[in-house]
């Protein structure tokens, strides 16, 4: 967590009560399970990109980039 979240470059985002409706329709408009339809709405929310291996956000409006996509750019 040290090397992570306070020396690092990672942050963490969460979503409020208020976003569970909104949770709700997004698992079922693009068929995403609880986790995914949470990181999607967070990078929606926060205006964040997706970076993930799981091609289930391709299905997205948001769409996803793979690490190697960052990695090369």
């Amino acid at each position: 967590m040290q090397d992570v979240f306070i020396e690092g470059a990672v942050g963490l985002t969460r979503l409020g009560p208020e976003d569970v409706q909104r949770l709700v329709a997004v698992a079922e408009c693009f068929n995403l399970d609880f986790d995914d339809a949470y990181q999607y709405l967070a990078a929606e929310k926060h205006n964040l990109a997706i970076v993930s291996f799981d091609g289930d956000f391709d299905r997205t409006k948001l769409g996803r980039r793979t690490p190697l996509q960052l990695l090369e750019a």
